[in-house]
């Protein structure tokens, strides 16, 4: 835990005076961080032009396909259900962000800060929110900035998609409250790295999701409208009101936590450790080291250590019985990651029971982030030094072995979702947690991007081969995103079904093809 918060403020020294020492010290501090990696110190100034480059670039198409998946989310027509499905958005996008949040505070964000930084200028010396003033200042702009991009993109596809456009009224009011709540998540993210505040941290995120699957459900069930959105009354301007002046209360007093209050009881240790982290699996993933993230949540947490080797399983599975002891030494993320696929299993329904194509993606989406804890033993598999040479057999008996507890896994989940759905709709839910689980097989046989990737791919917006290593680390979420849209497409049938598993097959054997030249 950091020491800054056992010192008298009476007892440090003002902050002004040294304000250019510590700038200095942070320059002295890139210039060897770059002399020890052998890059430039100015590459700073190409990465700053290449990221606003990009953003003018593939900033409007993002806005636009923002705005057209938006446009075909099902809208109530009653002002109760506009209501209640406007909370739910908020609210759960809302939430979303704050797990990021909750993520970043891990990998040493949102406050971040160097070692160096740390032992020269946070160890008491000066008051922390004094020497982190401006970078918590320009967070809060950033989460300004993102909040409208992403508010008035999805006002646009409320009012009808993005060539329909809104009025620029609801496009300011939006902007507006956006730019206010997404000082939220940012709060959140910088309470999480305060250990007397984590707790509090964990329970705004997890308001926030409840709220937003209640007004879901009420978006969803006529019923439940009268009791979660009453109808208009005169008393109904004074709400919106009241709303926008809650709105305007929660989204400043965030940002005055994160610019006044947590930088003072930031845990700086923790802060410049995950820092740590998080520049050395850049470099790892600039390198082409796909697994350089493994660590960059710091060490995982084992709750269930007491928990041994199923012996009925031992000899005539033993991979099957590992990967039980690793669920099983980690409850929490087994029963997280099942009910996500539950959930992603359910919006695949719905979403192929006549719903959006948003739907069908997001819920697929969520089936492979929830893939990853079910495979932990085939991605422990692939950062053998040689895969397969420690077991008898091939390594595609070892992925076999590996695939049992992500296949019944991803089953249960399919099956909470679909319980009760048409066959043809079920169907279409097991076809998606196939693709899913062998699309993870697919990533975990190549840890490493091939060298051809890097080689330069000049356009006329300048070298794109960053760009296309970036989309090789994303592969499988790419394939499953696109699978799944042209599968809601396509429609349910014989011939999607087909090539659907098709592809699952195709994927599943690409990889285990790489385990076996590793």
């Amino acid at each position: 835990m950091s020491v800054t918060t056992h010192v008298d403020d009476g007892a440090r020294v003002p902050y002004p005076r040294w304000r250019r020492w510590v700038a200095s010290l942070r320059r002295r501090t890139l210039l060897v961080r770059a002399a020890e990696t052998g890059g430039d110190p100015h590459d700073r100034v190409y990465l700053g032009y290449g990221v606003v480059l990009l953003g003018l670039v593939y900033g409007p198409i993002l806005w636009s396909a923002l705005a057209q998946a938006v446009s075909a989310v099902p809208v109530p027509d009653a002002a109760q259900g506009r209501a209640a499905t406007l909370v739910a958005g908020t609210a759960l996008a809302l939430g979303v962000a704050c797990l990021a949040g909750l993520a970043a505070a891990r990998a040493g964000g949102p406050l971040w800060t160097s070692p160096a930084e740390t032992a020269f200028a946070l160890s008491g010396q000066f008051r922390p929110r004094d020497v982190l003033r401006r970078r918590a200042l320009l967070l809060t702009l950033g989460a300004a900035g993102l909040g409208v991009f992403v508010a008035t993109g999805a006002a646009a596809g409320l009012a009808g998609g993005a060539t329909a456009g809104a009025r620029p009224a609801v496009l300011l009011g939006a902007g507006g409250a956006a730019a206010l709540l997404a000082q939220v998540p940012l709060a959140v993210g910088a309470a999480a790295q305060a250990p007397g505040r984590r707790r509090a941290a964990v329970g705004v995120t997890l308001l926030l999701l409840t709220l937003g699957a209640v007004a879901a459900l009420g978006a969803l069930t006529p019923a439940a409208l009268p009791v979660l959105a009453p109808a208009s009354s005169p008393g109904a301007r004074v709400g919106v009101v009241a709303g926008v002046a809650l709105v305007a209360a929660v989204g400043l007093a965030s940002a005055w936590l994160v610019v006044r209050v947590l930088p003072d009881e930031l845990d700086v240790d923790a802060a410049s450790a995950g820092q740590s982290r998080t520049v050395t699996a850049g470099r790892g993933l600039v390198g082409g080291d796909s697994g350089a993230t493994a660590d960059v949540l710091g060490p995982r947490t084992y709750r269930g250590r007491r928990a041994s080797l199923p012996r009925p399983l031992l000899r005539p599975a033993p991979l099957v019985a590992r990967d039980l002891l690793g669920l099983r030494r980690r409850p929490a993320a087994a029963a997280a990651t099942l009910g996500t696929g539950a959930l992603g299993a359910f919006v695949v329904r719905w979403g192929t029971d006549g719903g959006p194509a948003v739907l069908t993606v997001a819920g697929a989406l969520a089936l492979y982030a929830a893939a990853r804890t079910w495979s932990d033993g085939l991605h422990a598999f692939a950062a053998q030094p040689q895969p397969g040479t420690l077991l008898p057999g091939t390594a595609g008996r070892a992925v076999a072995g590996h695939a049992v507890v992500p296949a019944v896994a991803g089953l249960l989940a399919a099956a909470a979702g679909v319980a009760g759905a048409p066959a043809g709709t079920a169907v279409a839910v097991v076809l998606v947690v196939v693709l899913a689980l062998a699309a993870r097989v697919w990533v975990a046989g190549a840890t490493a991007a091939p060298p051809g990737l890097f080689t330069p791919m000049m356009t006329p917006n300048g070298d794109m081969s960053m760009l296309v290593l970036g989309a090789w680390y994303l592969r499988g979420w790419l394939v499953v995103a696109g699978a799944t849209w042209l599968l809601h497409r396509a429609g349910p049938g014989a011939g999607s079904a087909a090539l659907l598993l098709g592809l699952a097959v195709a994927l599943a054997g690409a990889g285990v093809r790489r385990f076996a030249r590793a």
